[in-house]
């Protein structure tokens, strides 16, 4: 049996002559992203990229602020509204049940002017027409005009209403020596000879709403009863009187 002899290497590696051995292949800086956060020693030409993802972000994130804020400003406005209302159900129902002048004289001073010496007591009928709510009113003060004439201002004490009570509130005031003209003594003279005398009422102060254990108080408000007349009390009617909460005189 014969030696099989293997043939020689060639010098250079054993790459056939003529033959270059592959390169392995560079990858270059620049091919790597410029918003890449990998760590390198190349010098990154701009940051538009990540300034242009940043500003999404903050945009995004305003737009969403903006819309939660305008949302409960919203909600407050709407839960503010709803509360008026209620409030303004709720409120007691006042009318003029009898009004008297007594003690009044108009006295003659002067060709221009006169006196006038006057009381004014006035009943109110005030009804709760609430199941539940309990009303307390409280620092309130009455002012009264008589023909358009100052007449004089009372004190009220502070009271409370129980739901679906009524309350007789009595009025009253005096003025003597006040100087008016004298056409204004003549007109009021002959008002009171036919009943028809009108007269205006101002009543203001703090209105307060008890619902079980919550409490509310001191809430401002005005009763206006204006342009009363004497005859629609004499004859049963009545006269309405208008309130206002959160008003101010």
């Amino acid at each position: 049996m014969s030696d099989i002899e293997a043939p020689p290497l060639e010098a250079g590696g054993g790459h056939p002559e003529g033959k270059k051995p592959k390169q392995a292949r560079h990858v270059a800086f620049s091919e790597v992203s410029e918003c890449s956060t990998f760590a390198g020693t190349y010098k990154r030409k701009s940051r538009n990229c990540c300034r242009f993802n940043c500003g999404s972000c903050c945009f995004v994130c305003c737009a969403w602020s903006c819309l939660i804020v305008v949302a409960m400003v919203l909600s407050i406005l709407v839960l503010a509204v709803w509360f008026v209302s209620f409030l303004k159900s709720d409120l007691p129902e006042v009318r003029v049940q009898k009004v008297s002048f007594p003690g009044l004289r108009i006295g003659s001073s002067s060709k221009q002017e006169t006196q006038l010496d006057a009381g004014v007591e006035v009943l109110l009928n005030i009804t709760n027409k609430n199941e539940k709510i309990g009303i307390s009113y409280a620092g309130m003060t009455a002012e009264f005009f008589l023909e358009d004439i100052k007449i004089g201002q009372s004190q009220v004490s502070r009271f409370f209403q129980e739901p679906k009570k009524q309350t007789t509130l009595k009025l009253a005031t005096q003025v003597t020596r006040t100087v008016i003209s004298r056409e204004d003594g003549q007109d009021l003279q002959s008002d009171m000879k036919h009943n028809t005398v009108e007269f205006d009422m101002v009543l203001n102060g703090g209105l307060g709403f008890k619902f079980g254990k919550f409490k509310l108080q001191r809430l401002p408000f005005i009763i206006g009863c204006n342009g009363i007349s004497q005859a629609d009390v004499i004859i049963g009617l009545e006269p309405r009187c208008k309130i206002r909460i959160f008003a101010f005189k």
